[in-house]
């Protein structure tokens, strides 16, 4: 079992939309073969949980997903799950999630807590998110470092990315100058053209289209390539 996850010390910055984007869209992808993906929320509110009751019971989504796939009705039935979770629970679960998952996705709140950490030692690859803005940057770097002290393998992309200097100077910049002093074994996510994985601002449209029925329409590859990141070794 691979445990992985998109984290950072701070909400906002796109990890439970990407977290879902990546584990709906690995389900499909690894279906006929038989591989097993479990997407785990650590909120109390149970959002994501309640997110796929609803989706259930909506005949859009049904539809959509039938126009997609020939074997709609036994992807329906073989759905990979999605727990609410506390750490603890997690951890005392831990033994048979891997028994029976390949591929298990976390989704943590923006804030580290103390029981937090023994979650945290079971991840084999996280994917970074880092909106440009400074209060964003000082939180991921921080959980870059903490991905070295607990030996996380890690890598960063630029979320939100906005026309703008600052912008074009994290991309240019920040993984040499900054991020690499605080965790030397970070890489950079790499997109089209091996360049550094930088996802546009279109807040409505990534709203619109979460879902842990459907895949995204992922014409920009933005979902594979996290994907290719977070399962290779």
């Amino acid at each position: 079992m691979k445990v992985l996850s998109i984290a950072t010390r701070k909400g906002g910055a796109g990890k439970s939309t990407w977290t879902m984007f990546c584990a709906t869209s690995l389900f499909h992808i690894l279906f006929s073969k038989g591989k097993k993906v479990a997407l785990i929320d650590f909120d109390n509110q149970k959002s994501l949980t309640n997110k796929r009751q609803k989706e259930l019971k909506n005949p859009e989504v049904l539809s959509i997903l039938a126009d997609l796939f020939d074997d709609y009705e036994n992807r329906l039935k073989s759905l990979f799950p999605v727990y609410t979770y506390t750490y603890e629970e997690y951890i005392e679960k831990y033994d048979t999630l891997n028994n029976y998952f390949d591929f298990v996705f976390l989704d943590f709140p923006g804030r580290i807590e103390t029981p937090q950490k023994d979650v945290l030692k079971t991840i084999d690859k996280v994917a970074i998110p880092i909106v440009a803005d400074e209060l964003d940057i000082e939180s991921g770097m921080s959980y870059m470092k903490m991905c070295h002290t607990l030996n996380i393998k890690a890598g960063w992309f630029l979320n939100k990315e906005t026309n703008t200097t600052y912008n074009k100077d994290i991309k240019q910049y920040a993984h040499k100058d900054y991020f690499l002093n605080v965790n030397p074994d970070l890489v950079e996510i790499k997109g089209k053209e091996g360049e550094l994985l930088s996802i546009r601002e279109r807040p409505e449209m990534y709203r619109k289209n979460r879902s842990t029925v459907i895949p995204f329409d992922d014409k920009e590859q933005n979902v594979f390539h996290l994907i290719k990141f977070l399962i290779n070794n």
